[in-house]
């Protein structure tokens, strides 16, 4: 029985076999093609949601430096408010420089000429709404206190524009009332918040929920 139904079998002539054979490598081909490009679409899509992500990442935050402030109980009896008044621009200026330098952030300083034409009594909240005003995500207050004549300390505080609420805070203690004492604080505490800045998820601070 198994020879009469082999028998039986309609044969493919040589032509036919060939074209047959053709049709077949051609469909797989083609199958082999399509899934080529399939997969370089997939990987070129994968990649440009990654490469976005990444710049979205990337973007740096925006931050405000208000005028920084001194606070003076140290009752030496030389006026060095002149030198101080110079020191506290500098430092302000240095802080906001330094951040957008680090990448991580795209400080702005405020003038104070400015902020004390609109925020007259220096209210918390008018300050916010006039950081805001310039698109600032998150504010820089500091202020050095100078406790003796060689014992400064400098509390500084990064605060979300939005809700005034605290996402970063340094007391750091330095010594001497000198240029070169001044712009070491300054180079820590910058140091400082590049760092919290790094351990967040996002690799900033200010973007949390």
């Amino acid at each position: 029985m198994r020879r009469l139904i082999l028998a039986n079998r309609p044969r493919l002539n040589p032509i036919d076999r060939r074209a047959r054979m053709r049709l077949i490598a051609e469909a797989w081909v083609s199958n082999a093609r399509r899934s080529v490009w399939v997969g370089a679409l997939a990987l070129h899509l994968m990649a440009l949601g990654m490469s976005q992500a990444d710049a979205a990442e990337a973007q740096p935050v925006r931050l405000a430096v208000l005028p920084i402030k001194l606070l003076d109980t140290s009752g030496e009896p030389v006026d060095q408010s002149r030198q101080h008044a110079e020191r506290m621009q500098r430092l302000a200026k240095d802080l906001a420089s330094d951040l957008t330098r680090s990448g991580r952030y795209q400080a702005t300083l405020l003038p104070a000429e400015r902020l004390l034409k609109d925020c007259p009594a220096g209210d918390a909240q008018c300050l916010l709404r006039a950081s805001r005003a310039q698109g600032a995500e998150l504010v820089l207050v500091g202020v050095v206190h100078k406790s003796s004549t060689l014992i400064l300390q400098l509390w500084a505080r990064l605060v979300d524009a939005r809700t005034g609420r605290d996402v970063f805070s340094r007391d750091l203690n330095f010594r001497g009332d000198t240029d070169e004492a001044w712009q070491r604080a300054e180079a820590f505490l910058v140091a400082q918040i590049r760092d919290a800045g790094a351990e967040e998820p996002a690799g900033d601070l200010g973007r949390r929920p």
